[in-house]
Parts: C-alpha cells; sequence; structure tokens
C-alpha cells in the first residue's frame, strides 16, 4: 500500500512537471527517485521527458548510469553542453559508465577532453580516475606515471588511492602459470591442483590416479599386460592422468580470472566514491 502511494505521487508529479517544464524542479525530482532506490520508476519517469536541455540529458544519464544501461547514459551524459554547469560532472559519468562497459579508451578520451586548466582539484581528480583506468588496462607504468600526479591527502581519495595502490601490488606479482601447473602434474599428479590452491582436489587426484595404477601394475605382474582387467584399469589410470594435467591448467586459468574480475569490480567501485564525494549526487 505504502509503495502504491508512493508510486501515485510520483506519477501525479511527473504529470504536473511535464504541463510547467522547470530543469530545476526536474534534477529535484530525479535525484528523489534515485535517492529513494526507485531508479527503475526514475528511468521510465524519464523517458517521456524531452531531452530539451542540458538538466535534462544529466538527469536522464545519471539514472541510466545508476541502472547500468550504460549505452544510454553515455549517449545523455555526452549530451550536456560544455557551457554548463553539470559538463564536469556529466563527464566524469559519462567515463565512469565506459569503464564499466570495458571501453576504456573512450573512458579515458572522456577525461582527456575535460577543460580542466583552471581548476586544479578536478585535474587531481582526473589523475585518480586516470589511474583506475590504467589499472583496468594492466598499464602498470602509466598508472606509476599517474599515481605520482595525485594529492594522496586528497580527503576525496586518500583512502581509494591507497586501496588502489594496493590492488596495482597484488596484480602486478608473479602470476600462476597454467603451463608450470600441467607440468607439475605430469611429474606428480594432482601437484598442479595444489599449486593452483586447490588443495582437496590435487590430494584426490593423487589418491585416485595412484590407486589406479597400482591395481594396473598389479594385475600386470600376475595376469599379463594383455589382460582385460590389466588394459581396463591401465586406460583409466591414463585417462585420468590425462585429464588431470588438463585439469590442473584450466583451474590456475580459472583461478587467475577470477582474481582479476574481484579486482576490476574493486577498481570500478573505487573510482566511483570519489566522483560521488565531489559532486555529492
Amino acid at each position: 500500500m505504502k509503495r502504491c502511494a508512493i508510486l501515485v505521487f510520483l506519477l501525479f508529479s511527473a504529470v504536473v512537471m511535464a504541463q510547467k517544464p522547470s530543469a530545476s524542479s526536474d534534477f529535484v525530482f530525479a535525484n528523489y527517485l534515485i535517492g529513494s532506490s526507485l531508479k527503475d520508476e526514475a528511468v521510465v519517469l524519464l523517458h517521456e521527458i524531452p531531452s530539451d536541455g542540458d538538466s535534462i540529458s544529466f538527469m536522464k544519464g545519471y539514472a541510466y548510469y545508476s541502472t547500468q544501461q550504460l549505452d544510454s547514459a553515455i549517449r545523455h551524459l555526452t549530451d550536456v553542453g560544455s557551457h554548463s554547469a553539470l559538463y564536469n560532472e556529466s563527464r566524469f559519468y559519462a567515463a565512469l559508465s565506459a569503464a564499466h562497459k570495458g571501453t576504456y579508451v573512450e573512458a579515458a578520451s572522456l577525461l582527456s577532453a575535460l577543460p580542466l586548466d583552471a581548476d586544479s582539484s578536478l585535474q587531481s581528480l582526473r589523475h585518480f580516475e586516470l589511474c583506475g583506468l590504467n589499472l583496468l588496462q594492466r598499464d602498470y607504468a602509466q598508472f606509476d606515471l599517474n599515481y605520482a600526479l595525485l594529492d594522496i591527502n586528497d580527503y576525496r581519495y586518500s583512502d581509494e588511492a591507497a586501496a588502489l595502490q594496493r590492488i596495482r601490488n597484488e596484480l602486478g606479482r608473479q602470476r600462476k602459470s597454467p603451463l608450470l601447473a600441467a607440468c607439475l602434474s605430469t611429474v606428480v599428479p594432482g601437484l598442479g591442483k595444489v599449486y593452483a590452491g586447490n588443495i582437496g582436489q590435487g590430494v584426490a587426484s593423487f589418491l585416485t590416479i595412484g590407486s589406479l595404477t597400482a591395481i594396473t601394475a598389479e594385475n600386470a605382474s600376475k595376469a599379463g599386460w594383455d589382460n582385460w582387467k590389466t588394459i581396463l584399469f591401465g586406460s583409466l589410470a591414463s585417462v585420468f592422468y590425462i585429464g588431470n594435467i588438463y585439469g590442473s591448467a584450466v583451474s590456475v586459468r580459472v583461478s587467475m580470472e577470477n582474481f582479476e574480475q574481484q579486482q576490476d569490480v574493486q577498481i570500478l567501485y573505487n573510482i566511483h566514491i570519489p566522483i560521488r564525494n565531489n559532486f555529492r549526487r
């Protein structure tokens, strides 16, 4: 019932604003929707309002960014004119949207287009965002260059800058090798999975292959290598042995991919916070 009442109020307000357009009232209303966790409703209502001004374009772009409709977010945010007071903010959020999409060159281009010569604080914020993009691209040399330009005591991003530096150190460490994992499991079955961090799987592989190999050898010594039991257990041992080598390489690759994806999520989170703090959306 309470939710229905809220929606009725929102629809009524949308009708009133459509009859009496006001950029400032639209701006406040859209912020209310998004701030009240009614982001999808904000997108629906804003969709009905023509994008005939910078404020409306920004609100639509920000609403789409909030709901991760990234292509639409970038389109509307980049419609904000360079003369607008919302221009810098719109470009930062457009760059964030491009970063979430994985189009890092586009994100860097949006940041580089900002006319920040007269505002050193926003220049510093841009360098921070570029640090995040550098990490997402695994460009550690460029990250170090941009990081050196930061004021790491800046309250807007001091904690996030430290977090990015930690992530940079973790990503820059020696990566585990799928080839090495395969070689280890070739020498000792299961050792490659232990190297990948799957100790239980490694032990299970060692015991399974070791048992099958022992049964094969024992049966061969008693009944010969051409005995059907010897052939059966020998074939099973070979299948598990080869599968273990391949599985060890895959385990390392999947483990590294999951680790890097988790780091990317952390990077995107950390580069969002300072923009939010700076513009207090």
